[in-house]
């Protein structure tokens, strides 16, 4: 009988450490989602985004881009044919930085860079699409890859670059100079290799003598600045910095206390928009300490000895390259021999 006694209040201790594990467990799952609810999304998928928890099945996709013919009514630079490569293991997130400066404002992607995690090599790839390259537009035309936002948002981008360059992105992260700025002088800023030549064309923004070749750190507005040099080289040496920009941020929220990056979130994430459900955002978080602190492999798109001029309408050319062997080139970068079809 005593016995039994023993074995009922261990069951009962046992019972009630599990009532406190799940109670932590449940305001830990409530407490991380009130953060991610605090992003923008898309209307589609509020609803969706709100109601998921780690256990939920993950859906790849928030938004429709079935619908988009990129020749509808558009010009004359055609897509290759072939399927989209895909991988289970590897997820693509598109960052869209606009360069909206007012909200509602119609707004260019000034930047568009792919960040290409590999859950089960445990890496991450970043890969900037060249803004200038000519691609067709519905009911515009030929015109420059960064228009495409300006024309149809986030989905068109997608879409483009899924039948361009066969890549499989359909998820997206947005943020404007403000949310740059402001995120990247709360972190604490950034540190970067400056040549001299960067140094000067910085100092006569400035218009004083404040930098030097070699490790500086700059706070959001400079950092800015500096990720959007494009009259002292080229637009490829461009995105190599803003690559470096982000690698470096990547770098310093890795040095940051979780009551710090706590801070940050509430005041950066609700200045976000993103169509990641907070059920793909959890699974990104509990791959983020493995990957943050480790140099992600980079890559242009396309490359630029491989590119020429398309005359067009605009100011300045349409750059031109062939797709399919970009398309290749990038599938080979992103997914070597794990393309799936």
């Amino acid at each position: 009988m005593r016995f039994f006694k023993k074995r009922r209040k261990w069951l009962l201790a046992g019972a009630a450490v599990l009532v406190i594990l799940l109670a932590v467990l449940a305001s830990g799952v409530f407490y991380v989602n009130s953060k991610l609810n605090l992003l923008a999304r898309p209307a589609a998928s509020v609803a969706a985004s709100q109601s998921q928890t780690p256990e939920t099945e993950i859906s790849l996709g928030t938004l429709d881009l079935d619908d988009i013919d990129v020749m509808e009514n558009g010009g004359t630079i055609e897509p290759p044919e072939g399927e989209i490569n895909k991988n289970e293991d590897i997820t693509n997130i598109l960052i869209i930085g606009s360069d909206e400066r007012e909200e509602g404002q119609i707004a260019r992607a000034d930047s568009m860079m792919l960040v290409s995690i590999d859950s089960k090599d445990n890496t991450w790839k970043l890969v900037s699409f060249e803004r200038g390259v000519g691609v067709s537009i519905p009911n515009v035309g030929d015109d420059w890859l960064t228009h495409t936002y300006a024309y149809g948002g986030a989905e068109l981008l997608l879409k483009t670059l899924q039948e361009y360059y066969k890549v499989d992105v359909n998820r997206y992260v947005k943020v404007d100079f403000s949310v740059f700025e402001t995120a990247i002088t709360a972190i604490g800023g950034v540190e970067v290799e400056m040549s001299q030549e960067e140094a000067d064309y910085m100092n006569s923004i400035a218009g004083q003598e404040k930098w030097d070749a070699g490790t500086t750190r700059l706070d959001g507005p400079t950092a800015l600045v500096y990720a959007r040099i494009r009259h002292l080289d080229s637009d490829w040496a461009r995105v190599e910095r803003q690559r470096e920009v982000v690698q470096a941020a990547a770098d310093q929220i890795a040095t940051l206390s979780l009551s710090k990056i706590d801070a940050i979130a509430n005041l950066v994430l609700p200045m976000i928009e993103t169509n990641l459900t907070n059920a793909e955002l959890w699974q990104l978080a509990l791959e983020m300490p493995s990957l943050l602190g480790s140099d992600a492999q980079q890559l242009t798109v396309p490359e630029e000895s491989n590119t020429w001029s398309i005359s067009g309408t605009l100011e300045s050319s349409l750059i031109g390259c062939d797709f399919e062997a970009e398309a290749k080139r990038l599938n080979d970068f992103l997914l070597g021999n794990k393309t799936e079809g």
